[in-house]
């Protein structure tokens, strides 16, 4: 059982709006505000709006004891009762709710009747008879406004424009000091209600869009009315507490996984059908809309899969049963035994022989359930399937429709083949009619005049080459001898006397290297000429053979 002190705990510990220092402005009665000070009115009601929103979707405010609403429309109205002890997406204000927000220090929150009334009126908060029978989605304004004119505070807006006073934005005037008190005064009393919480709401939406985002099988989009609350009011099933959440709330608090009332789950299934358009709802059967039909409804074929997958639900619970009780008998029996009790270990086999009948008859009709099961999720492939093949069967007869079928494809071939042989011919005829053999022929003799003039032309020039070659080469002896005759001049200068006679050995050893190197770079140099002229005959004769093809 969560305690006020847990609560408000709890408050400053999520909500940013709420903490040490602002709670005696929250407490306080700061309607006043709302004329004196905007902004600090404003912040006031939404951290309680907020702070409301968050104890509800944790199960830290009490439920009503009970709750008696119609859920659906037509002849499939169903009446539902709520007993639990905490909604996860539906507020019961009223003087519980002032109760369970009182604090030691404070006292009662004094303008929480403000905040209630400025929560409904921004559709934070939809009052729960009208947000179930509502026709259309509360979102649209014509929806709002039709079960916003019955609001308890319209007649109190009327009875303050008679007063003089209008929402707070007037100061009383001499004459009705004590009735402006009295409406002032009236935080601590607030009407009790069932206010249904649309931020718990859409966040139990997108979980639930989440969870069922990868149902294909019919089996895993069709649920009976009592299977869906079965598998969805189970804790944090579409609305798990955060961890960040978890992790930060006070030693003691007393939130743990939401296990969804069934009164949550009228106003869920409410809203998914009418405001989300994700599911298909009947009062019996409740079916996901599937992606590409918005507009799907249940079929018989639904209602007999809804049908079926809540007799195996209950098949599977009944072997569950039969199976304890079988071991329970079985413990009971080897009891009995060594208490030397006979009549009661017969009775406790007699027992243990008759569920073992009965989990065996319920197995076999449970495996002819899964069967059909089995069959039908193979009969909608196959469906699937079909439908497939259908459409691409269509696709294929489109694009062939585009080229004419078979026919249009052979017409069309014909005619690229009749253009191709146009186009050969063509060319066929432009070869003929151009230029013949016999225009080409050249004379032969004007031809070996030009190569032999080209040939003496270039003979002269590698003549003048080899000339210029040796010219230099002999320059270049005559600098070598010029520089060893002034070396050795030098050198008998530096010894004092002049032989009179030169060693002629060695200078005849000199002057034969001197004349191999020179006989060396001679014989390079007229490798290079002739390898030249070569290759420029060679260029020489192909270019008339080059001229007389072209």
């Amino acid at each position: 059982m969560t305690t006020n002190s847990q609560r408000i705990q709890f408050l400053v510990a999520q909500e940013d709006g709420f903490n040490r220092s602002r709670l005696p402005a929250l407490y306080s009665d700061f309607r006043g505000l709302q004329t004196t000070n905007p902004e600090g009115y404003a912040a006031n009601v939404g951290a309680w709006r907020r702070g409301l929103a968050s104890l509800v979707r944790g199960g830290m405010l009490p439920a009503a004891a009970s709750v008696t609403s119609k859920a659906g429309k037509g002849k499939t109205a169903t009446t539902t009762s709520s007993s639990a002890s905490s909604n996860y997406l539906i507020l019961t204000s009223g003087p519980a709710l002032l109760d369970a927000l009182q604090s030691d220090r404070y006292g009662r929150p004094l303008a929480l009747d403000a905040v209630i009334r400025e929560a409904v009126q921004a559709r934070d908060l939809v009052p729960l008879e009208a947000f179930l029978r509502a026709k259309e989605s509360i979102y649209n304004r014509r929806s709002w406004s039709a079960w916003a004119v019955g609001l308890p505070w319209n007649a109190l807006s009327w009875g303050l424009h008679q007063l003089g006073v209008v929402e707070g934005r007037q100061q009383p005037q001499a004459g009705n000091v004590s009735a402006f008190s009295v409406l002032q005064s009236s935080g601590s009393r607030i009407a009790p209600d069932q206010l249904v919480v649309l931020a718990n709401v859409e966040a139990a939406a997108a979980a639930f869009a989440d969870k069922t985002a990868d149902a294909q099988s019919p089996f895993e989009r069709v649920w009976s009315v009592a299977q869906f609350k079965r598998i969805f009011s189970a804790p944090g099933a579409v609305l798990g507490g955060e961890e960040g959440q978890r992790s930060s709330l006070p030693v003691g608090a007393a939130v743990q996984q939401p296990r969804l009332s069934d009164m949550d789950l009228n106003v869920l299934l409410a809203f998914l059908a009418r405001d989300k358009n994700l599911v298909v709802y009947d009062g019996h059967v409740v079916k996901l809309r599937s992606a590409g039909d918005p507009s799907s409804t249940i079929t018989e074929e639904d209602r007999a899969v809804a049908q079926l997958r809540e007799l195996i639900d209950s098949l599977t619970h009944q072997t569950g049963v039969l199976s304890r009780r079988i071991d329970d008998l079985n413990v009971t029996a080897r009891d009995a035994v060594l208490r030397k009790n006979r009549v009661a270990a017969l009775a406790a086999l007699k027992q243990k022989k008759q569920a073992e009948a009965a989990l065996t008859t319920r197995f076999a009709t449970l495996a002819q359930l899964e069967a059909t099961a089995a069959k039908i999720e193979q009969a909608a492939d196959q469906v699937h399937i079909v439908q497939a093949m259908a459409a691409s069967a269509d696709a294929l007869k489109s694009l062939h429709a585009q080229v004419g079928g078979a026919e249009g494809v052979e017409g069309v071939v014909d005619r690229l083949r009749d253009q191709m042989d146009a186009a050969d011919e063509i060319s066929h005829i432009l070869v003929e009619s151009g230029p013949t053999a016999a225009t080409l022929a050249v004379d032969e003799g004007e031809i070996d005049d030009e190569l032999a003039a080209l040939e003496k032309e270039e003979r002269r020039a590698a003549e003048a080459a080899e000339q210029k070659v040796k010219e230099a080469k002999e320059a270049e002896e005559r600098k070598k001898e010029a520089a060893a005759a002034e070396e050795t001049r030098k050198r008998l200068e530096e010894a004092g006397t002049v032989p009179d006679k030169v060693d002629t050995d060695k200078m005849d050893t000199d002057k034969m290297d001197t004349d191999k190197v020179a006989q060396d770079a001679q014989q390079a140099l007229e490798n290079e000429t002739t390898e030249s002229l070569r290759n420029l005959s060679l260029k020489t004769e192909e270019q008339p053979q080059a001229e007389l093809a072209s």
